[in-house]
């Protein structure tokens, strides 16, 4: 008899007890079946080839804007800026990417899984609507379509999620969780601001979308880090009967980084220094790469969670 925990991905389903993005527990003393190891393994690697994929996107980001920057010898006052250089669709692109990865990727917690997915569906958006520069000219028709487009796609994705949520809670006799919810009404209120933006003020959409969806691309990812201390999965999510402390320490000095060197690039901006916004991004994505890095190896802990965290449903 073999006896085993395992790390899946998020529809990881066995016998109705459904696992967090990072494990799934396959009972306690059950005998593992041959059939289904291959699915399990498939699972295991999809998963973390998924996370593995992010830091490389952003990883490639980095080479190629740092690769215009010296060809051109010149840096841009912001990574969003860099789309009107030859890097530009290599930031859209990865962008894109990102969002696909951490919508896909369940989160630690059905707190964290809302951050990401909300941080995940604003991603494309910081794309498809360029920063406003100056003697730059914006593509208002290119922008209007990417952002019809994109909202389209959002609309039916919700719906769809909506309904086979719906559904599967209804076989449990169960209502929506209380992230799962909170996650459904914050995107279907974006969903009405981007759909009403557009059809009153195209202009205004074109010139000032960008700066918003960087805002709730940025601040979930970040809340995301605080939803992994232990503080955050007991308090906030809720989901944890014992303290998680492995790496407790390392999460809040991220969290504590982030916010000094937020300040710090805010304190430059205000004395002039043309290029803060730059530092301030490239600071913020190092302190979450570093996170996302942390996390994996966090991750693979699976006596920890067998420990520590409490079933969950999905949506």
């Amino acid at each position: 008899m073999v006896c085993v925990t395992l790390c899946v991905h998020r529809d990881c389903s066995v016998n109705g007890w459904r696992g967090s993005r990072t494990r799934c527990r396959i009972g306690a003393q059950r005998r593992l079946d041959p059939a289904t190891f291959g699915t399990m393994t498939t699972e295991v690697t999809t998963y973390r080839y998924v996370r593995f994929a992010l830091c490389c996107l952003l990883l490639g980001l980095a080479i190629s804007v740092g690769a215009e920057t010296i060809v051109s010898g010149e840096w841009q006052t912001s990574i969003s800026s860099y789309y009107y250089t030859p890097a530009g669709p290599v930031f859209t692109a990865v962008l894109c990417a990102l969002g696909v990865c951490l919508v896909v990727l369940r989160g630690y917690t059905d707190a964290e899984d809302t951050a990401l997915n909300l941080a995940g569906l604003s991603a494309p958006m910081v794309g498809f609507v360029p920063t406003p520069e100056v003697g730059q000219e914006i593509d208002k028709a290119a922008i209007v379509n990417n952002a019809w487009s994109y909202l389209a796609v959002m609309a039916i994705g919700w719906v769809v999620v909506l309904i086979f949520g719906l559904r599967k809670r209804a076989a449990a006799g169960a209502w929506p969780s209380r992230w799962g919810l909170i996650g459904l009404v914050s995107v279907a209120g974006a969903w009405v601001v981007g759909v009403g933006w557009l059809l009153i003020d195209q202009e205004s959409f074109a010139a000032k979308a960008h700066g918003l969806a960087a805002i709730f691309t940025f601040t979930p990812f970040a809340l995301a880090v605080v939803l992994n201390t232990d503080w955050g999965v007991r308090k906030i999510a809720r989901e944890a009967d014992k303290a998680r402390t492995r790496l407790d320490k390392t999460y809040w000095a991220l969290v504590a980084a982030m916010v000094v060197l937020l300040a710090a690039g805010i304190v430059l901006g205000v004395t002039g220094w043309h290029l803060w916004l730059l530092a301030t991004e490239v600071s913020l994505l190092v302190c979450f790469a570093i996170f996302w890095i942390i996390q994996s190896f966090d991750l693979m802990d699976p006596e920890r969670d067998a420990a520590t965290t409490r079933p969950r449903t999905v949506l």
